[in-house]
């Protein structure tokens, strides 16, 4: 009879131990997934402006201003009764 509580005893010992190793596993498991979901939405955000930045690039592209501003710069056109302008200073 003697064996049997303290067999008992030592089984709720160990399932109360067990349990908490558990416990303390998961525990440190979610503070690293936290972490890491603290990490990937600062990452998101940055993606998320970024995005942006290119869409208004984008939206920008199909106007009309952009076409002229960029046929200007690329092509070197000039609007009738312009005159261009050449820097010396950088040779």
């Amino acid at each position: 009879m003697r064996w049997g509580k303290v067999l008992i005893r030592l089984l709720l010992i160990l399932f109360v131990g067990v349990i908490s190793l558990t416990v303390y596993k998961q525990q440190v498991m979610m503070a690293h997934i936290r972490e890491n979901m603290k990490e990937e939405s600062v990452k998101l955000e940055k993606v998320m402006e970024e995005n942006e930045k290119l869409a208004n690039i984008v939206d920008s592209i199909g106007t009309e201003d952009y076409t002229i501003r960029s046929a200007r710069t690329r092509l070197g056109l000039l609007r009738p009764g312009e005159v261009p302008v050449i820097d010396s200073s950088v040779n």
